[in-house]
């Protein structure tokens, strides 16, 4: 079962506009996730009270956004959603370097996904958007004998795992988009930290469990929105993991410090053999 109620604490950030310490709470993190953008412009979806509109406006502020009485919107300089989307994933106004679309998963939680999904000879194991191919690694080392697949969309990262010395024998490596791969055969194992921007994760994530064998197993990492978004689709992903028997849950925020980052995550764990 998803442990929704142990929701990740509120992280104490450093606003870049005026050096003030600020605390973003879950509380308003899910307010943010409600909100409608059209462009530069922000729509808070709900009539707050008093108490969490403030909390809620003054990191808008924070963030760049100003508000307007008469479109009843808070505007920002630049595309709305894309500033909302930064804020959520990393629980802080400041600005990220990157969009979130690769940040090498940290070697001691690389081990432990691959320790926990306990890949065996002659099981078909996958790993979706391989980066540069650490995860892929760590399969190979915990079960030379699997029949490995490694999916990768990304030109540059895929050829550098191609001409690897150890992935370019004995894994298939497939150049594709992840979401539109359709595989003839279920997966045993499948581990994966796949991009979190625009909901990529949720969504990567759902196709990979309509991938599992019976006995399958699955490791992944996500933004730590999942956990409180209330949106169709990550509504339907705790859905789904509930049902399988699977949980999700917090890691702790500097778990990939080491990475360059500081984007608030989860893991979710599936196992069907339970």
């Amino acid at each position: 079962m998803s442990r929704l109620s142990n929701q990740p604490a509120a992280a104490r950030r450093v606003n870049p506009l005026n050096g003030v310490l600020m605390q973003i709470s879950t509380e308003v993190l899910n307010v943010l996730s409600r909100c409608r953008a059209e462009g530069n412009f922000l729509f808070l979806a709900d009539q707050l009270d008093r108490s969490i509109y403030v909390k809620t406006n003054k990191v808008l502020e924070a963030a760049g956004g100003k508000w307007n009485r008469k479109e009843q919107a808070h505007i920002f300089t630049a595309d709305a959603a894309e500033r909302i989307e930064q804020i959520i994933l990393t629980g802080s106004v400041d600005i990220p370097r990157d969009l979130f679309n690769f940040f090498p998963t940290p070697e001691n939680l690389v081990t432990d996904m691959v320790l926990r999904a306990e890949p065996a000879a002659g099981e078909r194991v996958l790993e979706p958007e391989f980066g540069d191919g650490r995860i892929l690694k760590a399969l190979k080392l915990a079960a030379p004998d699997a029949l490995i697949t490694g999916i990768e969309l990304n030109d540059e990262r895929f050829l550098a795992v191609k001409n690897d010395s150890v992935l370019s024998t004995g894994v298939e490596l497939v150049h594709t988009d992840f979401l539109g791969y359709q595989p003839d055969e279920t997966f045993d194992v499948i581990v994966m930290n796949p991009p979190f921007l625009k909901r990529s994760d949720v969504k990567q994530v759902m196709h990979a469990i309509a991938m599992l064998a019976k006995r399958g197993r699955l490791q992944a990492i996500l933004s730590a929105g999942v956990l409180f978004r209330e949106d169709t689709l990550t509504k339907a992903l705790r859905e789904r993991v509930k049902q399988l028997g699977g949980q999700i849950s917090p890691l702790p925020d500097d778990t990939f410090r080491e990475s360059g980052t500081k984007v608030k995550t989860a893991r979710l764990e599936i196992d069907l053999r339970r």
